[in-house]
């Protein structure tokens, strides 16, 4: 008996071993990822530490040098100030506007499928077009916006020309083009949502609001969580909808740290000082990922 268990426990033992010959079909995989993450990624910081001079292809180790004025940059500074800002308004308006979609879709209407295509083609448009009729509705003289505002008898306002509305108004313009996605991503976890749990809940007369705060709510969260890092993603690394809007201005006002990079390594060429810019906002970027996977986990409901 005890030697048939020992031969059960090899057995067992044997089959839970890897096989070599199985690493080789990761092997296409692991090149990928080696090719288009690590090595550009080892490559950048590399380049961080380097000072090259524009159009020789000659470069010079400065070690740290370029992280330390990184530090004394204010401009650099302001930027990720700026990015912060056009963060914390893209983000909430377009998971906010995402959700609310999302429960007014979460309904069985005539035509309901027809909305909700629609809803989803911005997401579609190319950022270039987007921009396009963004510039047209925020034009100060012809612009539709303005004209809204003039049937209220409300002064216009130079949306993209006024420092103090210009990082807002090009906030509204990437929140519109995420919106669709969220929405989508919100609808298909409402639809997940059991039926019983709601009916329950009425039948012990609970009302709208607290079905949707105490269960609606708490069970998309792990939906909600993934949309916010997505966003705060695609917020710290928009520079399309900046560039073809603003270009930065007026005056530095929606010069977020991207475009910074941008404006360091291809108008002034000094693309070691470029790199260490983009691998330190890479870096808080992944520290804010991590930040919200820990805050997930103890808001996760099952």
């Amino acid at each position: 008996m005890a030697h048939a268990t020992a031969s059960a426990h090899r057995g067992a033992h044997k089959s839970r071993r890897v096989s070599p010959g199985g690493l080789w079909f990761l092997a296409p995989a692991l090149l990928f990822i080696t090719a288009f993450t690590v090595y550009p990624a080892l490559s950048a910081f590399w380049l961080s530490l380097h000072s090259e001079a524009p159009f020789s292809g000659n470069s010079v180790w400065v070690g740290s040098q370029n992280y330390q004025d990184l530090l004394r940059d204010r401009e650099f500074h302001s930027s990720l100030l700026t990015t912060l800002f056009f963060t914390l308004m893209t983000v909430p308006l377009s998971i906010g506007g995402g959700l609310l979609a999302a429960v007014l879709l979460h309904r069985t209407l005539p035509g309901i499928r027809f909305y909700r295509i629609l809803l989803f083609l911005p997401v579609a448009v190319p950022t270039a077009t987007a921009a396009i009729a963004w510039r047209w509705l925020y034009h100060p003289v012809v612009g539709y916006i303005n004209y809204a505002l003039s049937l209220f008898h409300l002064p216009p306002v130079s949306w993209l020309q006024d420092p103090n509305v210009a990082l807002a108004a090009v906030a509204l313009a990437v929140a519109w083009q995420q919106l669709g996605l969220n929405a989508i991503l919100l609808l298909a976890a409402l639809q997940s949502i059991p039926e019983d749990l709601i009916e329950a809940a009425r039948l012990d007369g609970a009302t709208p609001a607290n079905i949707f705060a105490r269960i609606t709510l708490p069970l998309l969260s792990p939906t909600l969580f993934f949309a916010s890092i997505v966003g705060v993603i695609h917020a710290m690394t928009t520079f399309g909808p900046i560039d073809l809007l603003t270009r930065g201005g007026p005056a530095n006002a929606t010069q977020v740290a991207v475009y910074r990079i941008y404006t360091e390594g291809f108008i002034n060429f000094r693309f070691g000082y470029a790199t260490a810019q983009a691998v330190l906002l890479f870096i808080l970027i992944l520290g804010f990922t991590v930040l919200q996977n820990r805050l997930e986990r103890r808001v996760h409901y099952q």
